[in-house]
């Protein structure tokens, strides 16, 4: 069975859960862009539970998935936007291939993007 891959200058960037923006630009568009194909994505948000843990929207062809993904409240000083973003895709494959496209795999190729450089 393959395992998601993970490229790009941003995928050794240590993990914020602090900056929910970066999350949503990093982790979770680039995991959820890599796994869907062009015109399935419907719908994504991201968010804060009440403990603090991190959760994701996604709706595909009129499925939809939400869970946490990161489950805090402490941040891990060596965990990084690869890792989340890998622990992620794992989670949204299954539910790709029983709800979304029955039966088909979809393995990831995400590519995390550099941190944006502020103005």
């Amino acid at each position: 069975m393959r395992m998601p891959s993970l490229r790009g200058p941003g995928i050794d960037d240590r993990f914020d859960p602090s900056d929910l923006d970066d999350v949503r630009e990093r982790v979770v568009a680039p995991t959820v862009e890599a796994l869907l194909r062009p015109g399935e994505l419907q719908a994504m948000d991201v968010g804060r539970g009440p403990a603090q843990e991190i959760w994701a929207q996604v709706t595909a062809l009129g499925k939809t998935w939400q869970a946490a993904f990161w489950f805090g409240p402490q941040a891990d000083p060596e965990e990084t936007l690869g890792e989340v973003a890998y622990y992620l895709a794992d989670r949204l494959e299954d539910w790709i291939c029983e709800e979304v496209a029955w039966g088909e795999q979809r393995i990831a190729d995400i590519r995390i993007p550099a941190r944006r450089q502020s103005a």
